[in-house]
This record gives C-alpha cells, structure tokens and sequence, in this order.
C-alpha cells in the first residue's frame, strides 16, 4: 500500500474519495465526474486516491479508525458487514431532498437501502443478462437469437449452429470461476424464474437445490459445445475470438461492448447485436458502483455535495458516457450516448425488475460470493453437478 499511504495525510484537509478506477473506460469516467463536480462546487476540497486493493484497505482503515471520508464500492450485500459495523453514513437526506427517490427504480434502489436506511449512492449500471451475436453468421445458421424462451432451449440452438456451420455456438471463457458463476446465475433467472432467484439470494437455496442443479447442468451442456480450450481460455481472449467470427454467440456483462465499439469494421446492428439471454426478457440483472460515505467523516458538508452530484442527472451523465455503462436514474438525456447504451437504458426503463448480481457481490454478502467462486472452480474441474449444487447451498444459507 506505499503507493496510496503517502497521499493519505495530505489530503485530509478536505474530504478524501478512495476508489480502485486507475487506466482504462473507468479513469476516464472517474475524471469526468470530478471534473464535472469541481465546475459545480470550485470551493470544495476533495481529494481523490486511486487503490486497486481497495476493500481491504478500507477495512483497514476502519480498524485504525482512520477511514476515508467517501469511496465507491459495490452496493447491496456487499455492504452488510459495513452497515452491521456502523461505520456507514446514513445518507437518506441526499435521496429525500434531491427528491432521487422518483428517479431510481426499485433494483437501484433496494441495492442502496438497508431496513429502511440510505447508507449509498449508486453511480452506474451494468448489465450481465446480455446475449451478443454476431449477426452474419447468425444469419448463415438460420437461427433467430430472440426466438429462445429458455436457457435448456438454448442448448438445442446451439447444437444447430454447430450442425449447420461447423463452427462453435458460444465461446465460453472458463479460466476464471467468475464468468461461469455469472453464466450460471443467468440461467437460474432464466430457467426459473426472478422469484426462484430471489429466494436463493435470500437464504432459501434448500429449498431449490433441484433449480440450482439444472441451472448448473444446462452450463455443463454448454461446456460440452465449446471450444477444448474453454478451460484455459479468459473474458478477454473470449472477447477477442468473439469480435474474430470465431463464434455466433457470447455471454458476458454489457462492458464486453467496449472492445466491439473500438474495433473497426465491427458496427453495432449491421455485424454484432445483442439479446437478453434466453429466459431473462423484461429482467435487467445489474452489476453498479455505487458512492458510500464513513459515519465518522469530519468533513459532512463537502461529502454531502459529492454524494447529491454523484446522484445527479449531470454527473451520471458524465461518468456514465465515459465508463460504457447506464446511469441508475431514469431521467438522464441519452443522445450523446452510444446506440447499445441507449437501447440498454430503453430495457432498463421498461424492466420489471432489476435483480442483483450475485457474482459482482450485489446479491451476496462478501462471505458467500468466496464460498460461490469455490464451489464453482471445483465444479469447471470436476463437472459434479451434485457435489456443487451442495456447495452452492451451503454458500448461500450461511448467513
């Protein structure tokens, strides 16, 4: 942590932002909030420190009761143990007096709220049920992507791309437990259903353990159908097969887009397109960042007036166009955005319901998303429906 504790003391004259966006879409998006803050509030200190360990420096921090005043962190039951601590502000005046309430739907705004109370802002949104194709090899197949009700339907679709053009239907990344957690996870909320998937993230997975084991059968089927190399194979490699016409279709969260945007010669609607993944239609499943605030802050005034701009229309606007993501408000002007973002905040604004990621920690609380991962690396090694979906269980009744 040498890099980052040099810079702690200096900025605590003013309030202090800790946040892990260092390179990439998530700087360029960081600076533009900041930026945009800055031209609103020019007399208010605020410090940024940029730490890719993040959670646990923050935890440290707590301990040597010396925490940051904001920083931005996955919301929902990744913050329980924060809020059981009382280490967190309540936040709820931000809400209520830039009447946001109105403007979050309901997923955005359970993620933020713990038995009533604020204690987060949420910056962005990305979605994870996306299904992207590539459209002329769709076309080639003779399949339409829309046309899937079901993620066991799907495996059908699958095996006819492989029949009709000898090439495989889906890349699926392996290396890392985490794509096939998500993976899985979609295909719980699509084969079952958002009432199956919200009683399994609140502690009633015995109660569907045969769910959990067709969710983690009908991802064995699709690993039957990809590559031989799926198991060493990471997002990124996928990505880039994927945009090379190595396969018609690919998983994965909306930030995929951010490479098929860059990439010449690949234009969205014309070569790559996009679905929610079979089952999951009128379901935006989110992965967001959200802006939370330390309870024992000396510096209330400047970290109210970043949390009410990181809550508002301007600044979502800001950091959303850069960070290839939706804001969570429902009332911010879309035209400068991409095509997808745009068709993505349409979904959203017309979802009934917004469920909360369980691989990105939203739908978890941090010692079951460790739990999950495991059980998922044993089960890409081993394929044992049984021995993982007991895993499972047990992840998600430890409360």
């Amino acid at each position: 942590m040498s890099n980052t504790d040099s810079r702690y003391a200096g900025s605590r004259s003013g309030a202090e932002l800790l946040h892990r966006m260092v390179g990439g879409d998530g700087e360029a998006a960081m600076s533009a909030l900041l930026e945009g803050f800055q031209s609103r509030h020019p007399g208010v200190s605020l410090g940024d420190v940029t730490d890719e360990n993040l959670s646990l420096t923050v935890k440290s921090r707590i301990l040597k009761e010396n925490p940051p005043d904001v920083w931005v962190e996955w919301p929902g039951k990744n913050l329980a143990p924060y809020v059981e601590a009382g280490v967190l502000a309540d936040v709820s005046d931000v809400w209520t007096d830039a009447a946001m309430e109105r403007e979050y739907l309901d997923g955005p705004r359970s993620a933020a709220t713990f038995e009533g109370t604020y204690h987060a802002v949420p910056l962005n949104i990305h979605r994870i049920n996306n299904l992207f194709y590539n459209v002329e090899l769709a076309v080639e197949a003779g399949v339409d992507p829309s046309s899937v009700s079901s993620p066991r339907e799907f495996v059908e679709l699958l095996r006819q791309v492989e029949v009709e053009t000898g090439q495989v239907g889906m890349l699926l990344p392996m290396k890392n437990p985490w794509t096939v957690l998500q993976l899985w996870e979609t295909v719980l909320l699509g084969e079952h259903g958002h009432d199956v998937y919200q009683s399994v993230t609140d502690g009633e997975a015995g109660r569907h353990r045969r769910a959990i084991e067709d969710a983690l059968d009908i991802v064995s089927a699709y690993a039957d159908l990809a590559t031989d190399d799926a198991l060493y194979v990471s997002l990124t490699d996928a990505n880039e097969r994927f945009i090379e016409g190595e396969s018609v279709f690919f998983h994965q969260g909306d930030w995929a887009a951010g490479a098929y945007t860059e990439t010449d010669g690949f234009r969205y609607g014309s070569n790559w397109d996009h679905v929610p993944f079979p089952g999951t239609e009128g379901r935006y499943a989110m992965n967001m960042d959200a802006v939370i605030a330390s309870e024992a802050t000396d510096n209330d005034e400047a970290v109210e007036a970043f949390l009410r701009y990181a809550g508002s229309a301007d600044g979502q606007r800001r950091f959303n166009q850069k960070k290839g993501s939706i804001p969570p408000r429902t009332d911010v002007a879309m035209g400068q955005f991409t095509g997808f973002l745009q068709r993505q905040h349409e979904d959203f604004e017309s979802s009934r319901s917004q469920p909360l990621s369980i691989t990105h920690g939203l739908g978890v609380r941090p010692e079951q998303l460790i739990e999950l991962k495991t059980a998922i690396a044993s089960f890409v090694a081993e394929r044992d429906v049984d021995a993982a979906a007991s895993e499972m269980v047990a992840a998600f009744e430890q409360q």
